[in-house]
């Protein structure tokens, strides 16, 4: 990979997704840690959990509690996996300057390219809002005054004022990965040549497709939190689980959009190529007079036949692997909180 100017490295790495996220989770969580010993919630939250299982609560304030907590780490995750998405849109593109046969500067000029537009942030912005003041709706229990901020308990607090951020969030992700897939679908378009036999060089896409599958897991992993082992989101579990299914699916597919109809067009191309050459290969083999060496015929079939087995997708079995074990990180998740909460029952019983 060649390097990154000076100036351009640092752009792209100036602000580190992670910290940012581990930043914003860590201040929420120390706020909201302290918000419940200033009104001495404790007490009602051990009693709480005491009284039965720690998940799975009709209602109550430790549900609310677990729900406040999976709210912190949403808002602290999705501004990261946002920015960890164009940022690694702009890592391929510097991965790809071989590729694309373009100078430091021009390839500066693309990187620079891989952003969002605001009118479009604005827009999937408003439909988070939307989707954040609507889902309380469909979430039993739902209170009379919904909106109201004399109803919500301390916990009910955190949910209604991080609920639009988490959703505007989600938003966002959903759509820096399906515009950066579509930029690095498009830059496809700009590769010099496409040589079937070494398709090594075209890795930088399916790195970024992994990535998005990756991140989009992520949230999964944290949403699951609550959707999984709490009472209520029944609807949103029938709604999300095959919409986020397609999602991740896409997730790992749009980038390699371009590059794969270029590999088909140079399979296209070069069969073509290959069957001409038989068909003249073959009349000159019926030619008695001819010269041609029958073994050159063999040569040509074979070569069509290794052509036709190049595969269509840049997707190595290694990466179908690591797709694979992305799946299992949700299911992981849930059952490390799964363990983690026998241990704090069994601690407090």
């Amino acid at each position: 990979m060649n390097e990154l100017p000076a100036d351009s490295r640092f752009r792209l790495h100036r602000t580190s997704p992670w910290k940012l996220g581990l930043t914003i989770s860590g201040v929420l969580l120390v706020a909201f840690l302290a918000w419940e010993t200033a009104f001495d919630r404790w007490p009602a939250i051990i009693n709480a959990a005491r009284e039965g299982a720690l998940s799975r609560q009709p209602g109550g304030p430790l549900r609310d509690f677990r729900i406040a907590l999976v709210h912190i780490a949403l808002v602290g995750y999705l501004p990261a996996a946002f920015l960890a998405v164009v940022q690694g849109g702009r890592r391929t593109v510097w991965e790809l300057q071989g590729a694309l046969d373009c100078t430091a500067a021009e390839c500066a000029n693309l990187a620079a390219s891989v952003r969002l537009k605001p009118g479009r942030l604005v827009v999937a912005g408003l439909i988070g809002l939307l989707i954040a003041f609507t889902m309380p709706y469909f979430t039993p229990p739902v209170q009379e005054q919904l909106w109201n901020p004399r109803s919500w308990s301390p916990e009910v607090a955190w949910h209604r004022i991080l609920g639009p951020f988490a959703a505007v969030g989600i938003m966002w992700l959903v759509l820096s990965v399906s515009s950066v897939s579509r930029r690095m679908s498009r830059l496809a378009a700009g590769l010099e040549s496409v040589d079937l036999l070494e398709l090594r060089a075209l890795q930088p896409f399916t790195r970024q497709g992994l990535m998005n599958a990756l991140l989009v897991l992520g949230f999964v992993s944290i949403y699951g939190l609550v959707v999984v082992t709490e009472e209520g989101f029944g609807v949103q579990a029938l709604v999300l689980g095959p919409a986020i299914l397609l999602v991740v699916v896409a997730a790992l597919l749009l980038p390699l959009r371009g590059v794969h109809a270029r590999i088909l067009q140079a399979k296209e191309a070069e069969l073509a190529w290959v069957d001409s050459r038989i068909l003249d290969q073959r009349a000159s083999l019926k030619d008695e007079s001819s010269a041609e060496d029958p073994g050159t015929l063999a040569d040509l079939a074979a070569y069509r036949s290794l052509v036709h087995g190049v595969r269509d997708w840049p997707i190595g079995s290694s990466s179908y692997v690591r797709f694979a074990l992305y799946l299992l990180i949700p299911l992981l998740s849930w059952a490390a909180a799964a363990l983690v909460e026998r241990f704090v029952n069994a601690l407090i019983s």
